[in-house]
């Protein structure tokens, strides 16, 4: 096969693209704190957990399609964030399965992109807590522009670093967004473990 044809061929199937599978694996959050005296249930809906940013990114190659399977990276981390906040976590089986539980939570991605080593996202927790008639909504953009150069770097490798570059990307954006979430739950469920070790005593 001729050098020319085989040119040919590369600059084909570039035009003509793929469609690649991206498995981020978020890193798991540290513990950072004394666990709030608080049972809590956690509830990831089914579209949730399957939920998949796809895109197309020039810079990776015309034509190559990306599909970030999200959902799955927010059903590994969120529980394990949500150990490093309360004395004990179990996943629901409703948005309304409070059970014997003091709180209830109901995360949802609301947006995402990564792009450049960067990223953008916006998670909406729902809370609901046991004695309360109304559930305490906290709806928080969460931004962040990513500190490892390693991801950036990686763009630059075009389609064939593409899957690398994305899923790092996608990574840093969970492990930056979990402990700003974290640190918000701390915030809202402050008073009632206040009142908890009270009735303790």
């Amino acid at each position: 096969m001729s050098k020319a044809l085989v040119v040919s061929l590369f600059a084909l199937l570039s035009l003509v693209g793929c469609t690649h599978q991206v498995r981020p694996s978020p890193a798991p959050m540290s513990t950072a704190g004394k666990p709030l005296a608080l049972r809590a249930r956690y509830f990831i809906s089914p579209e949730q957990k399957a939920r998949i940013d796809s895109d197309s990114y020039f810079v990776l190659g015309a034509g190559h399609t990306w599909n970030i399977t999200i959902g799955e990276a927010l059903t590994r981390s969120f529980p394990q964030m949500m150990g490093t906040v309360f004395q004990s976590v179990q996943e629901a089986s409703s948005p309304d399965d409070l059970g014997d539980a003091d709180v209830l939570i109901v995360p949802e991605i609301q947006y995402f992109d990564v792009n450049g080593g960067g990223f953008v996202s916006q998670l909406k927790l729902t809370v609901r807590s046991r004695g309360s008639q109304d559930a305490v909504q906290v709806s928080d953009l969460i931004e962040g522009e990513s500190q490892k150069s390693k991801a950036a770097t990686a763009w630059m490798g075009g389609a064939l670093a593409g899957e690398e570059a994305l899923r790092q990307s996608a990574e840093f954006a969970f492990e930056d967004v979990m402990p700003k979430v974290a640190t918000r739950l701390r915030e809202v469920f402050a008073k009632t473990q206040a009142k908890a070790s009270a009735g303790v005593l």
